[in-house]
């Protein structure tokens, strides 16, 4: 009896020999080699493409039905009687920011209104949270007279003032042509502009400034703007200089965040799955605007604007 009761006493100490010690530390090498690599491979998530604005040149005349392709979704009959969406609305991606160029004679115009046209529309762009609009302002790379640029940003500052048409107010400034060269002339005319801008109350308390040289600028002029067109151009070009790589080069020597960019390609080859170019335009710059039309490329909606929002949403 005492050798059996020996031996059990032994064996809570040792199993089959093999002291304890031995055996927590093979357990533990188990959990790690085996367990954890499990965990990290069903918790990990794959990296996703960030968020982006859509940036529009709407350089589209307002005529009855013209912006729908923005503004609402038309359904229309098949040949199978069954509905289909044809275009895309703005409610429709209501997390997806929009920042829309109103362009209604290559600045506001003359006039301290634009035409009635204009003024139906506009409202209905402002009434979304997902939506800013700012009014086009030619700079002529900083060659046109000031005063006639101040002029314009005057003029659309004063259409939220206009008591008769409500919701016409805009959110900021599409400095056009601005230069990629820096001179100092060029930068100090720039910064007289964004102060008008700034100060203009009729464009709200933080308005939305964008410099657009289509090309890569100095970046001292980035300054005096919230957002920088990097590249305009046709995809032809955009793929030829290899310009995703281009602007990931640019972001880093300048200290740019993506946020502060954005690009514009046009005349994409009907052939081409847009998915791809939205895809690296996404990672590498916060505002995009793609469109297969080769020319007039702002004037008119193109048929892949439905894929292209959905795109920029996903």
């Amino acid at each position: 009896m005492k050798a059996r009761n020996s031996k059990a006493r032994y064996c809570t100490s040792r199993l089959c020999g093999i002291p304890k010690y031995l055996l927590w530390a093979v357990l533990g090498l188990a959990v790690i080699v085996i367990v954890v690599p499990i965990a990290v491979m069903f918790g990990r998530k794959k990296p996703s493409t960030p968020k982006g604005t859509v940036l529009v040149p709407l350089y589209v005349y307002p005529s009855p039905g013209a912006w729908d392709p923005l503004l609402i979704a038309h359904a229309t009959n098949t040949l199978h009687h069954d509905f289909k969406l044809t275009t895309t609305r703005i409610t429709n991606h209501p997390r997806l920011n929009f920042t829309v160029v109103v362009n209604p004679a290559s600045g506001p115009g003359l006039e301290p209104t634009p035409d009635s046209n204009y003024t139906r529309e506009i409202p209905k762009l402002n009434q979304h949270a997902n939506v800013r609009t700012v009014g086009y302002v030619s700079t002529s790379y900083t060659n046109r007279n000031i005063s006639l640029a101040l002029r314009d940003i005057e003029t659309y500052s004063a259409w939220s003032e206009n008591s008769t048409i409500a919701g016409l107010g805009l959110q900021g400034i599409f400095l056009d042509e601005t230069p990629s060269q820096y001179q100092a002339t060029s930068a100090k005319f720039l910064d007289t502009l964004a102060d008008s801008i700034t100060s203009q109350t009729g464009l709200g308390t933080d308005p939305l400034i964008i410099h657009n040289p289509g090309t890569i600028p100095d970046p001292r002029y980035m300054r005096s703007a919230n957002l920088t067109v990097v590249f305009e151009g046709a995809y032809s070009t955009y793929r030829s200089h290899g310009f995703h790589k281009t602007m990931t080069a640019f972001q880093d020597s300048a200290h740019a965040g993506r946020d502060a960019l954005a690009c514009i390609v046009h005349s994409l080859p009907s052939t081409l799955d847009g998915h791809a170019l939205t895809k690296d335009l996404r990672s590498s710059c916060g505002s995009a605007f793609i469109t297969g039309l080769s020319k007039d490329y702002y004037a008119s909606f193109w048929p892949g604007w439905l894929g292209f929002t959905d795109e920029m949403a996903a």
